[in-house]
């Protein structure tokens, strides 16, 4: 099992902003892939929990967008790519 902090490290270049705060949500068990999705999706359910001008939405809604795409990366390494990303195109599309 991989850890989602050292698999982030390791990009190049690296995350655009500070995601730390939305690693330690973490869950596990699940493919790095399938992990990522997860808290990209905690970002847009939380985004979506304070619609209209509010600055804290703005900033999850960054780190759902920088999540998912990680997400999209991590899914290249995944053995079926096309299935993870239609399962990361799912799970964040249907975001409540």
């Amino acid at each position: 099992m991989t850890d989602i902090r050292t698999w982030m490290k390791a990009r190049q270049p690296p995350p655009p902003m500070d995601l730390r705060p939305w690693l330690h949500n973490d869950v596990e068990p699940g493919s790095v892939t399938e992990r990522i999705t997860y808290l990209a999706r905690t970002a847009l359910d939380e985004t979506r929990a304070n619609p209209g001008r509010v600055r804290q939405s703005a900033f999850h809604l960054l780190a759902a967008d920088a999540l998912v795409t990680y997400a999209c990366e991590a899914a290249l390494d995944e053995t079926d790519p096309s299935a993870a990303l239609r399962t990361i195109l799912l799970e964040t599309a249907g975001a409540q």
